[in-house]
């Protein structure tokens, strides 16, 4: 007797099955492609991976062998057959798709569902934005598939075989952390140079808010960088910059909020006024911006160089944080959230999160707290001006020094 638990894999696989039938379907409406199945097909394929896996169960693997060679015989036959009557050339997607399809099936009934249905939607939209590939692909120069390869090498060859533990005197030196960054300010120069190509200068705010989610501190390195080389869209960059800096405020905010309630009091107003105040300017450049016009001129989408010098001086600061934390403890709490705020607040909003209100005070945790942020806000406002371009590096600073002096305010009068 079939079980319940079948009929409703068999009606998961033949929605999936039928969300790349309708893509396939609306494709060949509009005459984008000579697909050999539709909306009806590709949900029986899928059924069909979801029997061909439950009988090769019930009865012999070799029922799910053949299954498996029948729908392979059948996209071959599909497309030698649709080719042959095509007057252009003839990919082979809508076969492959089929293919997959099969398999989407057979997870499903191996109750593999979420996996097979973030491959559905993958496939799915990778078969909808086909023109967009295809025109990305052609666009493409010759600088930009080279810089291409060399980011996926740093990325996904050396990264991976360097050893995540910590090296030297207390472990300070950590190979793969090190790397880790170099890779992130490589990717968010990688990000933000294709988003430039495709969104112009909107892709670059775009660039910096997904990159503030991690480190605005490599986003401004980053961006620092390309205005020397943008120039005239410096304002632009500016505004990445800013909005990476607002997202880092909210990132304390959030960080407090899980790990210590009690703290948040303390901490949400004056971050909270900094996040608003940024945010206001951050309108303002927007506004200013938007009047701006020139055609961007886009250079090499990789950077190394600069990716380095900011891993090497990332690696350097968290060492000396750590011997800080290490050797002053809590007699240094003020000094060790100044030398961490150097390169990153999240480890120290995290640390001192964890004692304020136990083994620390909510006063000097929130003081610790507001002491980092100011001095990473000081930090990225220096990578501005010294490495930026110079009205870029100048409006950064110039802001980010009065957003100082009201942290301090905020600081005494909170």
């Amino acid at each position: 007797m079939i079980g319940l638990d079948l009929v409703q894999r068999l009606l998961i696989a033949l929605a999936l099955g039928a969300l790349i039938g309708l893509e396939r379907e609306y494709a060949t409406s509009k005459s984008r492609v000579n697909a050999y199945a539709g909306i009806r097909t590709f949900p029986l394929i899928a059924m069909f991976g979801v029997l061909a896996a439950y009988f090769g169960d019930l009865y012999s693997q070799w029922i799910f062998l053949a299954a498996m060679l029948l729908i392979g015989l059948l996209v071959i036959t599909a497309y030698y057959l649709i080719s042959a009557h095509s007057h252009q050339n003839y990919g082979a997607t809508s076969e492959i798709a089929g293919l997959l399809t099969f398999f989407i099936g057979v997870l499903v009934y191996q109750n593999e569902t979420l996996l097979a249905t973030v491959i559905t939607i993958i496939m799915t939209v990778l078969l909808y934005m086909r023109s967009v590939l295809h025109t990305f692909a052609h666009k493409i120069r010759q600088a930009e598939l080279t810089d291409t390869l060399k980011f996926a090498i740093i990325a996904f060859v050396i990264l991976p075989f360097l050893p995540d533990k910590g090296y030297g005197p207390h472990e300070i030196f950590n190979p793969y952390l090190a790397w880790l960054m170099v890779v992130f300010i490589s990717g968010i120069s990688f990000v933000g140079y294709f988003a430039m190509k495709w969104f112009g200068e909107r892709g670059i705010a775009l660039a910096g808010i997904l990159g503030g989610l991690v480190s605005s501190t490599a986003v401004t390195s980053s961006f620092a960088d390309r205005s020397k080389k943008e120039q005239k869209v410096y304002l632009a960059l500016v505004l990445g910059v800013i909005l990476a800096n607002v997202l880092m405020f909210g990132r304390i905010i959030i960080e407090v909020f899980v790990l210590n309630p009690p703290l948040l009091p303390y901490v949400i107003v004056p971050i909270g006024l900094l996040a608003i105040i940024t945010l206001i300017f951050s309108y303002f450049i927007w506004e200013k911006a938007k009047k701006v016009k020139g055609k961007v001129h886009l250079t090499s989408p990789f950077t190394l160089t600069p990716a380095l010098k900011f891993g090497f001086i990332f690696a350097a600061v968290l060492a000396l944080a750590k011997l800080a934390d290490i050797y002053l403890s809590s007699k240094g709490v003020y000094l060790v959230s100044i030398i961490s705020g150097i390169a990153d607040v999240d480890a120290i909003t995290v640390s001192l999160s964890q004692l304020g209100g136990k083994s620390m005070a909510l006063e000097t945790a929130r003081n610790g707290i507001i002491m980092a942020a100011l001095t990473n806000v000081a930090v990225k406002g220096g990578i501005a001006f010294f490495m930026g371009g110079k009205q870029f590096g100048r409006i950064i600073a110039g802001f980010y020094a009065i957003l100082i002096v009201l942290g301090v305010i905020f600081l005494l009068v909170f």
